[in-house]
């Protein structure tokens, strides 16, 4: 993965999960501290975690609840997406956790007063406190601005349309196989053939 093509704040939170990785090969959430590295991103900081089969938006910035018009702090990812979508991000989670790495995608946010935004998130892993429960720190940049359908809903976030994961030291994951195996998940309770 090229850095250079990334924004700012996509390399800023890379760079600053690696300060806080130490020994552990995923830091825990409380490692990750309100300071001078992190103060430029935090407009653009999300923190979620993996809950009851879907996302939960444990922190959402300032920048991007004004973006969005709309603060998605304590919303869940199905809330805005597909269940395709959301069934593709949860197995993604367990790989990035399972195999230490990030991600940097972008993907369309559709907004209910008629406009849309490409929008580059850049994503690492972190533990919850004591160990247990995946999730994951994010930026959520927008990059370029356009117009969309109104819609009744205030946000809906389109599947990806660029991924690409971050080495970390151990790897990447088969993205293929995570897709298929998320979409036959699906698929299956919904008593239907992928």
């Amino acid at each position: 993965m090229t850095t250079s093509a990334r924004t700012d704040a996509g390399k800023k939170l890379e760079q600053y999960w690696k300060s806080i990785r130490s020994s552990d090969a995923i830091p825990l959430r409380s490692a990750f501290k309100v300071n001078s590295a992190t103060a430029p991103i935090l407009p653009h900081l999300v923190i979620l975690e993996v809950f009851e089969g879907d996302l939960v938006f444990r922190l959402a910035g300032t920048g991007i609840a004004e973006h969005q018009g709309i603060d998605i702090t304590g919303k869940r990812y199905g809330d805005f997406a597909a269940p395709v979508q959301v069934a593709r991000a949860v197995a993604r989670i367990a790989a990035f956790h399972a195999l230490p790495c990030g991600f940097v995608s972008v993907h369309r946010e559709e907004y209910g007063r008629g406009d849309a935004s490409e929008v580059e998130v850049t994503g690492l892993p972190l533990r919850g406190d004591g160990g247990a429960g995946q999730m994951m720190v994010l930026t959520v940049t927008p990059i370029e601005r356009g117009l969309a359908e109104k819609r009744e809903a205030p946000l809906f976030m389109r599947p990806a349309t660029w991924i690409d994961f971050i080495d970390l030291g151990a790897g990447i994951p088969d993205d293929a196989a995570i897709v298929r195996a998320a979409e036959e998940h699906v698929a299956s309770k919904a008593g239907r053939a992928p």
